[in-house]
C-alpha cells in the first residue's frame, strides 16, 4: 500500500540547541581522548556518524539557521574534525594548532547558542 508523501518535519529551535550542545560535548570528549585509549577508534566512528547526521539534518534548515554563528562555527569545526580523521585515520591525534582552532569554534558555537544565536 502506498502512502502519500509527507514533508520532512522541520527542526525546532529547542531541538537545534539541544542537539548542537550534544555534538559540542561529543566533539570535545572525542578529540580529548588519549591516543592510546582502546575505545578511540570506536568513539571517532560514532562521532563521524553523529556529525554526518547533524550536518544532514541542519544544513537543510535555512529558515531556522540562516546567519546563525552557532551553526557556522559548528559546521566549520565538524568539517575540520571529519577532514582530519578521513585523511589520517581514527587513531591519529589532531595536531595541537588544529585542535585549538576546533575547540575555539566549539566555544564560540556554545556562546552563540547561549545568546540565542
Amino acid at each position: 500500500i502506498l502512502h502519500p508523501a509527507t514533508a520532512a518535519k522541520a527542526a525546532s529551535d529547542d531541538e537545534y540547541v539541544r542537539e548542537t550542545e550534544d555534538m559540542i560535548h561529543k566533539v570535545r570528549d572525542t578529540i580529548n581522548m588519549d591516543k592510546n585509549d582502546p575505545h578511540l577508534a570506536e568513539a571517532v566512528s560514532e562521532l563521524r556518524a553523529a556529525a554526518n547526521e547533524w550536518v544532514a539534518k541542519y544544513r537543510r534548515e535555512k529558515a531556522l539557521l540562516l546567519g546563525r554563528p552557532s551553526f557556522r562555527d559548528m559546521y566549520s569545526a565538524l568539517n575540520a574534525v571529519a577532514g582530519h580523521y578521513i585523511s589520517f585515520g581514527p587513531t591519529t591525534p589532531i595536531p595541537a594548532k588544529r585542535k585549538a582552532r576546533i575547540l575555539e569554534e566549539m566555544d564560540s558555537a556554545e556562546q552563540a547558542l547561549q545568546r540565542g544565536r
